[in-house]
């Protein structure tokens, strides 16, 4: 069964995002609102995919994302809900696919792990 990792802030960000995951097929999820939860549930439970939003209550979401990834193959996709401020984040950090609007992140989750699987 496929593990998602969320990172934001938002509960009902992360709600929706579990929703569009869940039609994927991914039946287990980790949701973290500091770097460090998020560290802890990479710890305790692998993620098949990370999904980072706008914002975490402490430390960061993207240096979170990339530690926890380590250059492994688990994409990490960003949802936002303002993509030009989102991708001034992602501008330094190009292994990283997004800013995806919420109503897109189905159709990108669905390329990354296709991405992933060609990889493996």
């Amino acid at each position: 069964m496929a593990h998602a990792l969320i990172l934001d802030e938002n509960v009902a960000v992360c709600r929706a995002v579990q929703h569009y995951l869940a039609l994927l097929g991914f039946g287990t999820f980790d949701n973290a609102w500091t770097e460090r939860q998020a560290m802890e549930c990479a710890r305790q439970h692998r993620p098949d995919i990370i999904i980072i939003g706008d914002d975490i209550e402490l430390g960061c979401a993207i240096r979170a994302a990339r530690r926890i990834s380590g250059g492994s193959a688990i994409p990490v996709l960003m949802v936002s809900g303002d993509p030009a401020r989102a991708s001034q984040k992602l501008a330094q950090t190009s292994s990283y696919d997004g800013p995806f609007r919420l109503n897109q992140i189905e159709e990108a989750a669905k390329l990354a792990l296709q991405g992933r699987q060609s990889v493996h």
